[in-house]
């Protein structure tokens, strides 16, 4: 009996079903309706699609793409590399309606060495908008018979890094004014440099972060190179300090005990924005440095402390004079 019972509710409901009634339900219409518009949609755009929108018009030019100005260090055309081989006889524009037209952009500026950071690239009704920061030089790493043992060339050679060490490309001026000079014993890892790639050696590293964060103070106070006793076996001894020389050199000028780079500072060690603020304060009541008589300074406690001459005499050169 109860196998006949299920068997009756199975065909009740079997009967009230209805194809006349599930096509004309309320949710099967409404399906339908969409599917039709979504095929007329697709089929009307493909066809007429040209005629709705001037391409002509979503052609992205040179003038439709809003750049963060290049410093004047930066020869490649910016602009041109995200428009692609404009040259080339078979070149179609890309166009601001393209999906890909702003990943293919970051993989073209990615390319550049002289681009730290892509901040922001962004579509807009006018065409590309996009916020670069670029790679800065702070410093010239001096290689000369003074700073490498054995060097052969009769000229020093300049080469310039940016705050975190990396080496810059070419094209940048080697005027000793015109950059910071870090001078250190036997430059290491020199056999892996290749441009835009990192200086693996440590003093060259907090070198160039020291000269970032006085990229702004060092010509103006008139001190002109950078230094450490540090070498081969120490390059990391936080120990041993750095520091800045006027150009006169290790025998006569001023000599300015900086201490380490920003962030890597000793236990007691003075931040470097106050290290900056003794320095300008000092400036300020007593001139520039390459105008004063001999006399070094100790700026680790955050206060710009004269050393007496008992204390200069115990620093001994570990390479030869580096007096210009």
């Amino acid at each position: 009996m109860a196998r006949k019972k299920r068997n009756d509710i199975l065909d009740r409901m079997v009967a009230r079903v209805s194809v006349r009634g599930a096509l004309l339900h309320p949710v099967t219409l409404y399906l339908g309706s969409a599917c039709i518009v979504l095929f007329l949609a697709i089929g009307g755009w493909e066809k007429y699609g040209n005629r709705i929108i001037d391409h002509q018009s979503m052609a992205l030019t040179p003038e439709k793409i809003q750049l963060t100005l290049q410093p004047a260090w930066i020869k490649t055309d910016l602009k041109r590399l995200v428009l692609g081989d404009v040259g080339h006889p078979a070149y179609v524009a890309p166009s601001v309606m393209d999906v890909a037209l702003i990943p293919e952009a970051v993989t073209a500026l990615r390319s550049v060495g002289w681009i730290e950071n892509i901040d922001r690239v962004e579509k807009t009704k006018s065409g590309l908008e996009i916020d670069l920061t670029y790679r800065q030089p702070v410093a010239m790493v001096e290689l000369s018979r003074i700073t490498v043992k054995g060097f052969k060339q009769p000229k020093p050679v300049m080469l310039h890094v940016d705050r975190s060490g990396i080496l810059m490309g070419r094209g940048l001026s080697n005027r000793p004014e015109d950059f910071l000079l870090v001078s250190i014993d036997q430059p290491m890892y020199m056999d892996q440099l290749k441009a835009w790639s990192k200086w693996q050696d440590a003093r060259v590293q907090s070198a160039a972060a020291i000269s970032a964060v006085v990229k702004d103070i060092w010509k103006p106070m008139g001190l002109y190179r950078l230094m450490t006793w540090r070498d081969q076996s120490n390059a990391s001894d936080r120990r041993i300090p750095f520091q800045f020389w006027t150009k006169m050199g290790q025998k006569t000028g001023v000599k300015v005990i900086w201490g380490n780079a920003p962030g890597d500072e000793l236990p007691g060690e003075a931040s470097a924005a106050v290290k900056i603020e003794a320095l300008k304060a000092y400036v300020a009541k007593n001139g520039r440095f390459d105008a004063m008589s001999d006399r070094t300074l100790d700026l680790r406690s955050g206060n710009a402390v004269v050393l007496g001459e008992h204390q200069q005499a115990q620093r001994k050169l570990r390479f030869g004079s580096l007096a210009r």
